[in-house]
């Protein structure tokens, strides 16, 4: 096994702290070019510390640090415009914008965002955490800024595994024909969460493997040069020559056939060379990309064998009492009860099924890990399909598959699904084709923050006809709906959210209801005779949880509460909800999704066709503003209101409004 150290930078201890020294971008500027390697190396050691106690993307950063130099060091951010796609490696960037100081406080509560966020820097220009559209972005920079007699530059830093996104090619087939003033830095380690797939990733590896090639030529080029009176003829020669000997490597040149011009690849870890290389294509007109070979997770030690664990880190846990200015991770919680994550129990079920049902066929877009897929892919490869981010593609795909007569299911994230829209509506839903959305961090997800908060899929699918919304409490009845699911013949979306499911489960599997479309489940009931004086909790999915245990409180002073597991969005059970809508006093529709449009909003308007209603309707959900990252999902729920607590506030406000301040 290779010594995997290697890789590592040497600590600078006998140099300067020149990281100290940035509190802004001007501060980089006033480095030599001798001091940049220095400079790299530091920030990589911060990181490797500081993000390794706070938790965060660390391997795609990592793998960064020199480009994020070298752009500070050759353009000036303050009018020049940098968008990061995705966003995920802004670490440096923040490190050199003055955010230093607040990287004790990354992805925690009121702290500093994973992402680049225009609140916290006029250095962050947008707030982003989708894959794909920063060419686009910096297209309509520099369009915005084209009547300028001295424009400032647009430059979009992407991945390759970004770059096979479908809006990605449409950004870069128009700024090719509109001859935009864009730079284009593909930052190429092979590598999006897992290792990029598809045939652009096999057509980067082939110019990967011409950059014996391509660094020759740069060298030639100088020696030429050095020629006097003649030289720069013959370099001129040579260049048509290496042009021929390039498009000979790598046939059929597919970003200058988009009449963008390519540069590359270079080598992504030699700061002073990107210098140099930046600077060269900084005086190119028209649309250029500039291809950057990195290496994710550089420096980490675990990096060579396995990138894609360097991904993102988990921040080390907080001793309880101790000093929390000396310790930045994340407060440790108290012990969730054992039950398996939501994710787990979604591809346990799924492989168990694919195992007597050959038609079962899992779909994810680029996201194998996190969709708990890795197990699937390794017991039936033949049946897993990983189409790269890209959402659109996948979920059509899906639906040419279910016509064929296969049983697909599409595990992909809730906020990611958005970007397949019109693929769902037009090519599933109006197909009315038998497809199966699993759609894992559905509601909030702690860290990531509102660019992945999972909080409009209900609100997104509901109004599209044909398909079933449901969404389960527990393992058991995530093992239930999928079952169920796969043998409907129209689409389905289930949702479940980035949590474990509980450990205990109130019923059990042989004594729960039957599970069918259009079917709750009444946990907790009150006497009929009770009713007019009670509430009712209608929760859907995970908050049922949450509701169970507000009500079990609320019993316990003496509140009868009501719990029904909803399990259905669409179609909802309206003949039980009418009987609940006639007896009781209050109905309130729980869910960890956006107010408008969703769960509450399908219930109200079931009330609004019911007869005989006596009860007042009030819906607890997400309210309609975006929801800023916290340390963890709980504390997030805390803020909206949906935790137990604030579901007992809820029924307390309701019963006795007199007496709630």
């Amino acid at each position: 096994m290779p010594d995997s150290s290697a890789s590592a930078p040497r600590p600078a201890v006998s140099h300067p702290d020149l990281l100290a020294r940035i509190d802004g971008p001007a501060d980089l500027k006033r480095l030599t070019l001798d001091e940049l390697p220095i400079l790299c190396a530091q920030t990589r050691e911060f990181l490797l510390g500081s993000v390794q106690q706070t938790g965060g993307h660390l391997g795609s950063n990592l793998g960064v640090v020199e480009l994020a130099t070298a752009i500070h060091y050759v353009f000036d951010l303050a009018r020049d415009r940098c968008v990061w796609d995705v966003s995920h490696q802004c670490y440096p960037h923040k490190l050199f914008t003055g955010r230093r100081a607040r990287f004790s406080t990354l992805r925690q509560t009121s702290g500093m965002c994973g992402f680049t966020h225009p609140e916290e820097s006029p250095y962050d220009l947008f707030h982003t955490g989708h894959a794909g559209t920063s060419i686009s972005l910096a297209t309509g920079l520099a369009l915005g800024s084209a009547h300028e007699p001295r424009p400032p530059h647009s430059i979009a830093v992407i991945g390759d595994a970004s770059l096979g996104a479908g809006v990605a090619f449409e950004a870069l087939n128009f700024a090719g024909a509109s001859k935009q003033r864009v730079l284009v830095i593909l930052n190429d380690n092979e590598w999006s969460i897992s290792k990029s797939v598809g045939s652009l990733a096999r057509y980067l590896s082939r110019i990967r493997s011409a950059k014996v090639v391509q660094r020759a030529q740069e060298e030639i080029h100088k020696l030429f040069h050095a020629i006097p009176v003649i030289g720069e003829k013959v370099d001129r020669t040579l260049e048509d020559m290496a042009e021929v000997v390039r498009h000979t490597l790598v046939p059929g040149h597919v970003f200058e056939e988009l009449g963008v011009t390519y540069v590359g690849p270079i080598p992504g870890h030699d700061v002073k060379y990107l210098v140099e290389n930046l600077e060269r294509v900084r005086e190119l007109e028209g649309a250029v990309l500039l291809h950057v070979l990195t290496e994710k997770g550089k420096g980490h030690p675990n990096a060579p064998t396995h990138p894609e664990r360097v991904h993102g880190v988990k921040g080390a846990p907080r001793v309880a009492g101790a000093d929390s200015s000396k310790l930045p991770g994340p407060v440790a919680a108290s012990p969730k009860p054992p039950g398996p994550a939501y994710t787990k129990a979604f591809a346990d079920t799924l492989l168990k099924i694919a195992e007597r049902d050959v038609r079962v066929h899992a779909i994810t877009a680029g996201m194998p890990s996190g969709t708990g897929l890795e197990q699937f892919a390794e017991r039936f490869p033949a049946r897993f399909h990983d189409t790269g981010i890209t959402e659109q593609h996948a979920v059509a795909m899906a639906a040419g598959m279910a016509k064929a007569g296969l049983r697909p299911v599409a595990a992909i994230y809730s906020t990611f699904l958005q970007r397949a829209y019109d693929q769902v509506f037009q090519e599933v839903a109006l197909q009315n084709l038998p497809v199966l959305f699993c759609m894992d961090r559905a509601g909030l997800v702690g860290q990531d923050g509102p660019t992945h908060n999972g909080v409009f899929d209900i609100a997104m699918l509901r109004t599209l006809p044909n398909l079933t919304l449901c969404a389960p409490r527990d393992a058991t009845d995530m093992r239930r709906m999928i079952e169920m699911a796969l043998t409907l013949n129209g689409p389905v979306g289930l949702r479940y959210p980035r949590d474990n499911c509980p450990g205990q489960e109130r019923i059990h599997a042989s004594e729960r209801r039957e599970m069918a479309p259009g079917k709750a489940e009444p946990l907790l009931d009150v006497a009929p005779q009770e009713r007019s004086s009670a509430v009712c909790l209608w929760a859907y999915g995970a908050l049922v949880n949450q509701a169970l245990e507000a009500a079990d409180n609320l019993r316990q002073r003496g509140i009868d509460v009501g719990v029904v597991d909803a399990r259905f969005a669409k179609p909802l059970d309206e003949e039980l909800l009418g009987q609940h809508l006639a007896t009781y006093r209050a109905v309130i529709a729980i869910e960890e999704h956006q107010r408008a449009g969703g769960f509450g909003a399908a219930l109200l308007e079931a009330a609004s066709r019911a007869l005989n209603v006596r009860a007042q309707v009030k819906v607890l959900g997400v309210p309609d503003r975006f929801i800023e990252h916290m340390t963890t999902r709980e504390e997030q729920l805390a803020e909206c209101g949906l935790d137990a607590e604030g579901i007992e506030r809820a029924v307390r406000s309701l019963l006795a409004p007199q007496r709630v301040s």
